[in-house]
């Protein structure tokens, strides 16, 4: 599925082309209010699902006349260790956690990680053109990189959010100020007329007696 560097041709400049392609989406991601990280995942997303389709999906000088094949066997081209299986895997790890931190539902970037492998592997069956090998271990490895990439995406969520639940010094001296002090006697309503505050005995008494006084 995924070979060496030397093994496609135009690998970067058909990755450039794409990315240049979903920079409009990128842009508009990025500009959305809401937290940072989140916006700067959605800004990197479409680069890193660009890196999936032109490292899998790019032609090579190999033909294959066959359609719909499809190896099942684990150790083919040695597996999950080769230098093909370990580059399957990284492949994976940016497009599954760019996506999670931009969702915040790492099920999106496990269900879309085996989706697309298992899209690209069908995809590479029924077009021996591309030169490309449809094999089981690739999809394995390509879901074990979703599954890593999800993992670093909600290890990084945990660590902003036990940031951002630690309250400043300073924010709970100014809590204790407001809660001390004192606030003002609450104004008297009677049926949408502002009832005026009672005055003092003193001088109630005061008037009553300048009014006998008068009288």
């Amino acid at each position: 599925m995924l070979e060496t560097y030397r093994g496609i041709p135009h690998l970067l400049d058909t990755w450039l082309v794409l990315t240049g392609m979903t920079l409009p989406i990128a842009i508009s991601a990025l500009r959305r209010p809401g937290d940072l990280i989140p916006r700067l995942a959605a800004f990197c997303m479409p680069a890193a699902f660009a890196l999936v389709i032109a490292a899998t999906l790019s032609p090579t000088a190999h033909r294959l006349a066959r359609v719909g094949e499809c190896g099942t066997h684990l150790t083919t081209t040695g597996g999950l260790t080769s230098l093909q299986g370990l580059l399957n895997i990284l492949l994976f790890v940016p497009a599954a956690g760019m996506l999670t931190l931009a969702s915040g539902r790492p099920g999106d970037g496990i269900a879309a990680g085996i989706g697309m492998s298992a899209a690209v592997e069908a995809v590479q069956a029924l077009l021996p053109q591309l030169g490309r090998s449809c094999q089981l271990h690739d999809l394995v490895a390509n879901s074990i990189g979703a599954f890593c990439g999800v993992g670093l995406a909600a290890g990084l969520q945990l660590l902003t959010r036990s940031r951002l639940l630690v309250t400043p010094p300073y924010v709970v001296e100014h809590a204790a100020l407001l809660v001390v002090r004192r606030s003002r006697r609450p104004a008297r309503h009677r049926r949408g007329t502002l009832v005026p505050p009672r005055r003092p005995a003193a001088a109630v008494r005061y008037h009553r007696t300048n009014t006998q006084l008068s009288g």
